[in-house]
């Protein structure tokens, strides 16, 4: 409600009594500063400076892991057997030959065949470069060695390991230039350490297709062994530089063991 008042102002100077109300007045300049300062604060709001948000914050980028791709395996095959899966009980127990020439003291430990039962051609030529009158080192790969029928190699190895790996001593064998087996590289003279030569020739006798003989002297004592298609036996009594008529053995089951030969009658023995 407005209150009232007590004067009024008529002119410079005077006041005029009379009922009046200064809030009356009062009031509706104060409602309109009061709508304008609101308006102008509004105003402000509406187009003032946006509250700042803080960034959110950075992000690291999601880390690249290398992913490792394993190696394929590798499948290891022997140089001799590729292809092979198991090694044969008969072959993986053979052990090494010891192979010594008395003339020339060239030697080697020789094993011929892998644990594949296959047969190994690089030993195979350690002992033919053994057996030559020439090389004094096994290892020696020049052209010329004087070569070896492979079976005849094959079959001194077979009568070493018939003998439970006995020590081949080597008398001759290849001979450039002499006639028969010597000559074409089909024969060797050999001892095994430890085996008597009347014993090592009988066990030769039981092998098909080779020849076989013996020398008997004192100071001899050695087997010649050959290769051929009709298995020939016999004796040689002839001293050392001496040569005498040599005796023939009889052999009637030659037929019969000849024709029974095959490539494995030459391979070392196993059950």
């Amino acid at each position: 409600m407005c209150e009232a008042g007590v004067g009024v102002h008529v002119g410079p100077g005077a006041y005029q009594r009379g009922r009046f109300s200064a809030s009356c007045y009062a009031r509706p300049a104060m409602r309109a500063t009061a709508f304008l300062a609101m308006a102008i604060l509004l105003a402000a709001n509406a187009v003032g400076a946006t509250p700042t948000v803080p960034p959110a914050a950075a992000q690291k980028p999601a880390q690249r892991i290398a992913r490792v791709v394993p190696p394929a395996k590798r499948v290891l095959t022997t140089a001799s057997a590729p292809g092979v899966d198991a090694a044969l009980p008969w072959a993986a127990s053979l052990g090494s030959v010891d192979v010594l020439n008395r003339n020339t003291n060239a030697q080697a430990k020789i094993r011929l065949y892998d644990a594949h039962g296959v047969l190994d051609r690089a030993e195979a030529r350690a002992f033919m470069r053994i057996a030559g009158t020439t090389k004094a080192t096994p290892g020696d790969d020049s052209d010329d060695d004087e070569r070896l029928a492979l079976r005849v190699v094959q079959l001194a190895i077979r009568a070493s390991y018939h003998f439970n790996g006995a020590a081949i001593r080597i008398i001759s064998a290849t001979r450039p230039g002499d006639r028969g087996k010597h000559g074409n590289g089909e024969a060797l003279d050999f001892s095994l350490e430890g085996v008597k030569a009347p014993l090592l020739a009988a066990y030769l006798r039981t092998t098909p297709r080779a020849g076989v003989g013996i020398y008997t002297h004192p100071k001899t004592q050695y087997v010649h062994l050959d290769v051929r298609d009709q298995s020939y036996h016999w004796i040689d009594g002839s001293p050392p530089g001496v040569t005498w008529p040599e005796q023939l053995l009889s052999d009637p089951k030659r037929a019969a063991r000849d024709g029974s030969w095959s490539e494995a009658k030459d391979l070392p023995e196993h059950g």
